[in-house]
């Protein structure tokens, strides 16, 4: 067959699925609920060749429709029933489930992206990719002390949570502009909080300044919301929730409901059909935002090498920095605001990690073609 390399015709001869449950360093708040700990499938691949693969996605309610239970038992099926798959089959079946579980799909997807020594996690060159950080503070004095901490360690765009329950969220953005005074970039996020004329009465009486975009005002599948929120905004609008698949990218230049399009690697099952999305989203008309603040680290690294190559602002990859144990023996690591990305270095598992936050393991062999499943119900939320 034309083009197809032996690596592609390799069959996958083991697949370990791990339900994991990532405690995080403190609660992070979001419209929606404070999130206490990271609900992750880590699938593992290794093929005929003896070559190994993972890949990550970590589920959360609100930011897609698959839950967590949902997604564990699917998973658990994809196992079973696509071991023994060469690359190439493997490759159609993600993105075939990718249609209706993009989620999950990408857990298998990413880890193929590394077994089969995907270009986009090869860089020739070490690569610096700026991340922003999480302004929490609500009050005037623990506002200008986060912030003044933050600079000194180099971030140089902030985000804010709005939306949140009990908050007054013009007086905090308010406050914040008088703090930050042109020293750094300010991105609101909303999460989905507001309705359409909640949206645009907030947008209409906020200042400006500093602020680079407003991120997801309004339920992700109300976009007649999201275009009342755009009439009225006087700073650039991003959609974050709303952004599935290409066609929702289209719709957002189509509607002029964008200036900036947030996309994140679990959403698109690898990451050829990741960097081409961004590279779509340019030739729109819109800018790129890349990166998953609800993600571990070996999701956060593969979206830093896209980001490396195709992303030109502050990424979202920082879903590592809040958990209390990374998921890798060698985590990217954090200088001056930059996530710093060895060229050649591969991630390694931390197996001590794996076990501590493991609430079950599924395992589908070649030699049995059957899977076999642990649960340890001890460690379920």
């Amino acid at each position: 067959m034309p083009g197809t390399t032996h690596i592609d015709l390799a069959r996958i001869e083991r697949i370990e699925v791990h339900r994991l449950r990532v405690p995080l360093v403190r609660p992070y708040r979001l419209a929606f609920g404070d999130l206490t700990a990271f609900d992750t499938l880590l699938v593992e691949l290794t093929d005929a060749d003896g070559a190994t693969g993972f890949g990550e996605a970590t589920l959360l309610n609100g930011y897609t429709d698959e839950s967590v239970d949902g997604a564990w038992m699917l998973a658990q099926q994809m196992a079973d029933e696509w071991i023994g798959c060469t690359h190439d089959a493997l490759r159609a079946r993600v993105n075939a489930v990718a249609q209706k579980a993009p989620f999950t799909a990408t857990a298998f997807g990413t880890a193929l992206d590394m077994l089969g020594r995907s270009e986009g996690l090869a860089l020739s060159e070490p690569a610096r990719v700026p991340l922003l950080a999480l302004l929490n503070a609500d009050d005037e004095a623990t506002t200008a002390d986060e912030f003044e901490k933050l600079l000194d360690e180099g971030y140089r765009t902030i985000k804010v949570k709005v939306g949140l329950a009990g908050s007054d969220d013009l007086a905090r953005i308010g406050r914040i502009q008088a703090v930050v005074a042109g020293r750094a970039r300010i991105r609101i996020d909303a999460n989905q909080a507001f309705s359409g004329p909640q949206a645009a009465a907030f947008l209409a009486a906020l200042d400006p300044q500093d602020i680079e975009l407003f991120e997801q005002p309004c339920h992700a599948d109300d976009w007649a919301a999201h275009a009342m929120a755009v009439r009225a905004s006087r700073v650039p609008m991003m959609l974050d929730e709303s952004i599935y698949a290409l066609p929702d990218i289209e719709r957002a230049a189509a509607e002029g409901l964008a200036t900036y399009v947030k996309v994140k690697l679990v959403k698109f099952a690898g990451l050829e059909l990741l960097a081409s999305a961004i590279e779509r989203i340019r030739a729109l008309g819109m800018r790129p935002v890349l990166g998953n603040g609800v993600a571990c680290d070996p999701g956060c690294w593969m979206e830093a090498c896209v980001a490396a190559r195709h992303i030109d602002n502050a990424g979202e990859m920082n879903g590592y920095l809040k958990v209390r144990r990374p998921l890798l023996a060698n985590p990217p690591r954090m200088d001056r605001g930059d996530m710093l990305i060895a060229a050649g270095e591969q991630p390694v598992l931390d197996r001590d990690a794996l076990l501590s936050q493991r609430v079950g393991l599924h395992v589908a062999r070649c030699a049995m073609q059957v899977g076999t499943s642990i649960n340890d119900r001890t460690r379920q939320p």
